[in-house]
């Protein structure tokens, strides 16, 4: 998500079988890339608070696809947007 609305290679600063290995791991915490503090970064803050809602530790806490969707309509002004649109906004 992060990549798509900030167009931002969030882990170009490791190598493609460390990024693997991180991602396998099931041991919390679990890895998450750095993500910027502020929307003059890059980002709404509403798409980050988005996202850590989505990478919650606990699967329970996380929100369901249509719930996503629904956060993202609403950051985007009342239009539906589709995953591979946002790389393009």
């Amino acid at each position: 998500m992060f990549s798509c609305w900030s167009k931002a290679v969030i882990y170009c600063q490791l190598d493609d079988v460390v990024i693997v290995e991180k991602i396998k791991d099931t041991r919390a915490p679990f890895y998450r890339p750095q993500l910027p503090q502020q929307e003059s970064d890059g980002v709404h803050p509403d798409i980050l608070t988005l996202m850590k809602q989505c990478w919650a530790e606990e699967p329970s806490e996380r929100p369901y696809f249509h719930e996503v969707a629904k956060s993202l309509k609403i950051i985007n002004n009342g239009k539906s947007v589709s995953c591979v649109l946002l790389y393009f906004m």
